[in-house]
Order: C-alpha cells, then structure tokens, then sequence
C-alpha cells in the first residue's frame, strides 16, 4: 500500500521530471491537470497542500456516477 507521504514524494519526482524534461512546457502552460480518484493517499491532507502549491488542477472522480454504471436489465 502506498501513504498519503510517499505519493507526495511521487507527485514531487513528477513535477521535477516535468521541469526538468519539458522546459517549455513549464514556460508557456505551467499547469498540469490530474485525475484522482477517492483513495486516501490522494485525498491526504499533505498531498492537497503540496498540490495547491503546486497550483496544479485535479479533477475530482465521482465515486458513483449512474451515467456509466452498468445496468443489470435490458428494456425492450
């Protein structure tokens, strides 16, 4: 399993890759979007913090979306 401090960690080695890989990148958008979903690593009080300073935009994963969910009947 993973903690909310080691996916920091990681978030942290990504924004420097980017940085460091993509320096152009970095000048012109400096923005990233995420996609997270509920687990608690992501949802972690250190990892929220460094992502607002990161000023990097995460998009919220709807635990229950009826839109997507499949159906357990066919309607005729």
């Amino acid at each position: 399993t993973i903690t909310g401090d080691r996916h920091r960690l990681q978030l942290m080695r990504l924004s420097r890759a980017l940085k460091e890989k993509r320096p152009l990148y970095a000048q012109k958008h400096d923005k990233v979007i995420l996609l997270h979903d509920n687990a608690r690593p992501h949802v972690a009080k250190p990892v929220k913090t460094y992502l607002e300073t990161l000023k990097w935009e995460v998009l919220p994963h709807p635990p229950y979306s009826p839109d997507i969910a499949p159906s357990d009947f066919h309607l005729f």
